[in-house]
């Protein structure tokens, strides 16, 4: 059985396989633009490899973007709760929540923008 067996055998099994369908000319098109955004974000994602440093920077943008206005809420809040009669801890915890709200806001709108 020589080399001309293992021809006729592999032409037994490409005739003994389904024929291949053709993609329709729109599904083609669409791929391809897939495929082109697909290498196009890879190849940026390749420009701008990040280092260790830099992901160090980017955890401490992000820990200072949701610390500060909680530390800026508290200090706003037992301010007013001593300069005003009647209060004893409500501004302080007004201010806190706050804080926590406009550093995770914060938070969210750095890492939807950055990343």
């Amino acid at each position: 059985m020589g080399r001309a067996g293992l021809v006729e055998d592999h032409e037994e099994n490409e005739a003994g396989r389904e024929p291949r369908r053709e993609l329709p000319e729109e599904d083609r098109r669409r791929l391809a633009g897939q495929v082109g955004k697909d290498v196009e974000r890879m190849k940026k994602a390749e420009k701008e490899k990040h280092n260790v440093l830099s992901a160090w920077l980017s955890l401490g943008t992000i820990g200072l973007l949701f610390i500060l206005p909680v530390v800026v809420g508290t200090f706003l809040g037992r301010w007013l709760d001593q300069h005003l009669a009647g209060y004893a801890i409500h501004w302080t915890i007004t201010g806190i929540l706050l804080g926590v709200i406009l550093g995770a806001l914060s938070v969210y709108n750095h890492i939807r923008q950055n990343l």
